[in-house]
């Protein structure tokens, strides 16, 4: 709390005894009942005890209880003193209610932590404990909202307006008529297509390596041996040229898998959907080689 609460007072039976021997003998009200003066000095202890606790809504009931004429004076003195400081530092709220055309909602059921605060909406302060609370506002033809809060010491009349959502309302539509779709569906699809072209260029340009090396030993081979004799079988020639030219293609894969795979990667952490998203879209991409080109066409469908 915002002021540090002073010690619990303890009324003596001696006071009640001395109220009472200070009476005037006529014209005097009739004693407190014996049984109405135990609540009075009850609730007086409760409502201090309510107090330090933070229940300031209960512990102002209690002095509310023992500040009544009813109770012996000496009791409703020390309750009346200590009413306007709970009173002080209890805190108000103001919950308010729009529905989807910006008006304000009278009848509507508002609950704090699971209790019934009010069913209408009027626009009259309501006395809460300080402490974080669960607002729950439910009203006809609409969803019900949740608000999280935390009402501080003192705090009056603060207003809690919420907006609420008609049932069943419908998604907004996308610029192609359908239903839009988060836009991180779009990014976590490039993410996944940039992963799978990185490793199609990874193997492919290990198979480049493996075929052009292989192919250029074989090459050798066939030179130093019957390539000096130009004796060579015209089958073993031809393995060579499939190797050499599956190494070239392997590359251009590589380069071009590698290529698409960095673009669509540094792309898919924007967030944002593009106009053009849903639609299918082709992209020709085109490599060098040695010895020529290779040519691809990515896209997304």
């Amino acid at each position: 709390m915002s002021r540090a609460l002073s010690a619990p007072r303890v009324l003596p039976a001696a006071f009640f005894a001395l109220a009472a021997l200070s009476a005037p003998p006529s014209h005097a009200a009739p004693p407190p009942d014996p049984a109405r003066k135990a609540q009075c000095a009850a609730a007086f202890e409760e409502g201090q005890e309510l107090e330090k606790a933070g229940r300031l809504v209960e512990a102002r009931g209690k002095f509310v209880f023992c500040s009544a004429e009813a109770c012996p004076a000496v009791v409703r003195d020390e309750c009346a003193t200590m009413l306007p400081r709970v009173e002080s530092s209890l805190p108000t709220i103001v919950p308010g209610l729009r529905d989807a055309q910006g008006n304000d909602v009278v009848s509507a059921e508002v609950t704090l932590d699971g209790t019934v605060l009010t069913k209408t909406l009027d626009g009259q302060p309501i006395a809460v404990n300080p402490g974080p609370h669960t607002l729950r506002f439910v009203a006809p033809n609409a969803a019900p909202v949740e608000r999280q809060v935390v009402v501080r010491v003192g705090e009056k009349n603060r207003v809690i307006t919420v907006d609420l959502e008609a049932k069943g309302a419908a998604a907004p539509a996308s610029p192609n008529g359908g239903p839009d779709e988060p836009a991180a569906s779009g990014t976590s699809g490039k993410r996944v297509a940039s992963y799978v072209l990185g490793g199609l260029g990874v193997v492919s340009l290990g198979a480049f390596a493996y075929l052009g090396i292989t192919g250029k030993g074989d090459l050798a081979g066939l030179r130093d041996g019957c390539g000096r004799t130009q004796s060579c079988a015209e089958a073993d020639v031809d393995a060579v040229k499939t190797k050499l030219l599956l190494a070239d293609v392997s590359l251009g894969v590589g380069v071009v898998s590698l290529g698409v795979a960095t673009a669509l990667f540094f792309t898919s952490g924007s967030g944002e959907k593009k106009a053009t998203a849903g639609r299918p879209a082709v992209i020709p991409v085109v490599a060098p080689l040695p010895g020529g080109g290779a040519a691809m066409l990515v896209g997304t469908f």
